[in-house]
């Protein structure tokens, strides 16, 4: 039995710590604060396979240059850290092309394929989520918005996702959500989409791990990891050392910090989320995109969540007002019913990002031993449990799965 020391307790870390368990193998999860309270908490929970895209898209680089110093804007840089990230925009911006694009829409779908076979799986095995099967719901002012947006959806047919052709007029979208506004003038339905109450994921997955004997020691910060000896990686903590046969880092993104002490610099950026939540009487039908603001809603079964933007302005949890104010006004226009005056629990987290928007998940170079999972961007919930299944296979086997070619550590290298 191999002992495993896994370095994070969000979605990432958790998922992997399951399937090695499951495997039969000995796992230990450090988590310095609670697990699931990083970026695994606060979002909109969307399992979405069939619209899983690296953020670089073409021409985005050119968007956010031009609404730079705008805290309105869905996609914003701080004008103070930008000097600070300017390789990474560099090399990020390199990225946002159609062909790099094209090749991480299809590395990302074939990942995703077994999302939800796996979230049931999950759940048969006595996991308990919350989690809804009902599809989302494409909203937007412009019809012509709508029909651009679809159409960069179009290669997941090819990858037998089902795509809608056509768009729905405003009364047609009405009839799927009565509560979108008149200035909603189409809509689409995408029927491969769930979406989880993360914090019930996160909870449900912990008290499983522990009932199959995995130990997770919450509030213990992994400080350093030494690589020296290559038969046992050994972790320094806030609780003492400990080592083991095979760590993975899982930390999002603080996970650079620790493979760098291993001479791997990873490329990776902190472009933090925001969400808050309001009570939606009577609730929505279904998730809701709402295509001109960039904002996602969730529909939990107590409360509404509302998700979006991208900030780049350093690894904090600092929290901008202004970024609350910018969704509340675009969320008031599609659903001016909503009681947008009583929004509860603000919340910000850091989404890993490197610059082609793809995640690491690999050996990291140099370390037979040890392993990095990070930099799943916005796609954390969707992609965690695949890509946990298949860098559990790894571990183990030592050899890498065709479906992590796309995701290796050296390919900044």
């Amino acid at each position: 039995m191999t002992h495993v020391a896994i370095v994070g307790g969000g979605v990432a870390g958790l998922s992997t710590a399951y399937f090695l368990r499951r495997a039969g193998e000995e796992v230990t999860v450090f988590e310095a604060h609670r697990v699931g309270s990083g970026a695994s908490h606060g979002n909109a929970g969307w399992l979405c396979p069939a619209q899983a895209g690296p953020l670089a898209e073409p021409g985005l680089a050119a968007h956010g240059l031009r609404h730079l110093a705008s805290p309105d804007s869905p996609l914003y840089f701080a004008p103070r850290h930008v000097p600070r990230m300017l390789p990474w925009l560099l090399r990020f911006a390199r990225h946002c092309n159609g062909r790099d694009y094209r090749r991480g829409v299809e590395a990302l779908a074939r990942l995703g394929r077994r999302t939800f076979e796996l979230f049931e799986a999950m759940e048969d095995d006595g996991v308990e989520l919350e989690l809804h099967r009902r599809g989302l719901l494409l909203a937007a002012e412009e019809p012509g918005l709508l029909k651009g947006f679809l159409e960069g959806l179009a290669p997941m047919r090819e990858l037998g996702y089902e795509i809608p052709r056509t768009v729905l007029d405003g009364p047609g979208t009405r009839e799927l959500e009565p509560q979108l506004s008149e200035d909603v003038r189409a809509g689409a339905l995408l029927t491969q989409h769930w979406h989880v109450q993360p914090a019930t994921l996160m909870s449900g997955l912990a008290a499983r791990l522990r009932e199959l004997g995995v130990r997770i020691e919450e509030g213990v910060d992994v400080h350093e990891l030494d690589g020296t000896d290559c038969r046992r990686p050994r972790l320094r903590t806030s609780g003492g050392d400990h080592e083991a046969d095979v760590v993975v880092v899982a930390a999002g993104a603080w996970s650079a910090r620790l493979t760098r002490r291993l001479g791997f610099r990873l490329a990776l950026q902190a472009g933090k989320g925001y969400s808050f939540e309001v009570a939606a009487e009577p609730p929505l039908r279904q998730a809701l995109e709402l295509v001109d603001a960039h904002l996602g809603l969730s529909q939990f079964a107590t409360r509404l969540r509302v998700a979006g933007t991208m900030e780049f302005s350093g690894v904090n949890l600092r929290l901008d007002e202004r970024r609350i104010g910018a969704m509340i006004r675009g969320v008031a226009r599609a659903l001016p019913g909503l009681p947008l005056h009583r929004v509860e629990h603000r919340w910000v987290g850091m989404r890993p990002l490197v610059p082609d928007g793809l995640p690491v998940v690999d050996r990291v170079p140099g370390h037979e031993r040890i392993f990095v999972a990070t930099a799943y961007s916005m796609l954390g919930m969707t992609l965690g449990a695949p890509a946990a299944e298949a860098l559990a296979g790894f571990i183990r086997t030592g050899r890498r799965p065709a479906e992590l070619e796309p995701f290796r550590a050296d390919r900044f290298a």
